[in-house]
């Protein structure tokens, strides 16, 4: 589906047209949002990002194009630069960051609300390259479509989500039982997420296919929820 189509989508169940103006916001919203919670193959970088480092700081704002999960760097050497999950870690080993050298041996993701920072030591200038999930393109036009997203899952997943987080606001304007329920759309973001005893084949699927696992089918959730 295509941002028009996901409009019209969710203009069949809000019976609000004051409303419109929002739903790209809340479809993009939507989308970030999925991104975040599921590492989506998509967005997943194959070719590493020049990233430039100086020597006169000890970290830098991300790319723009950042979302998650840096999971590679290589120095301008070409060898390969440690991950640390936590900024202790990095301040461990030169906690006044005043340390310089000739090429960075470790690297860190700083987060501070929506502000992502690189932060690496010792102090270098030099070019890395890096790996990481990327955010989703934003849907602008009509016939802009989250690709990301396979089209099959559009519906079952992205029009939900967008009405549980915005529930508080349309509870009074969706069209008829059940749909004026929250437990009614929390449980169909379920099954288009993970599947329904109907054997409805979820999202989860596709991404445990997308890696080479075994295909499963509805029920209950094998994979322990959240945290891919």
């Amino acid at each position: 589906m295509n941002l028009g189509e996901l409009r019209q989508e969710l203009a069949l169940i809000v019976q609000d047209p004051s409303l419109e103006e929002h739903y790209d916001r809340w479809l993009n919203e939507s989308i970030q949002r999925l991104a975040m919670e599921f590492d989506l193959p998509s967005l997943k970088r194959l070719d590493p990002l020049p990233f430039s480092v100086v020597s006169t700081a000890w970290y830098r704002q991300a790319p723009e194009i950042f979302q998650k999960k840096l999971f590679r760097c290589y120095n301008a050497t070409g060898s390969p630069v440690a991950i640390l999950e936590r900024l202790e870690e990095l301040e461990r080993l030169d906690w006044d960051h005043d340390e310089a050298g000739d090429h960075i041996s470790h690297i860190a993701v700083l987060e501070q609300g929506d502000v992502k920072q690189i932060a690496y030591y010792p102090k270098a200038d030099e070019t890395v390259q890096l790996w990481f999930y990327e955010k989703p393109a934003l849907l602008v036009k009509d016939g802009d479509s989250p690709a990301c997203i396979p089209r099959e899952y559009h519906g079952p997943v992205i029009i939900p989500d967008v009405v549980v987080k915005n529930f508080e606001l349309l509870q009074d304007m969706v069209k008829d039982v059940p749909f004026t329920s929250l437990k009614y759309w929390m449980e169909r973001k379920r099954i288009g997420i993970y599947g329904g005893p109907a054997g409805e084949i979820g999202f989860i699927n596709w991404l445990v296919k997308s890696r080479g696992g075994p295909r499963r089918h509805g029920g209950r959730d094998p994979i322990g929820g959240r945290g891919w």
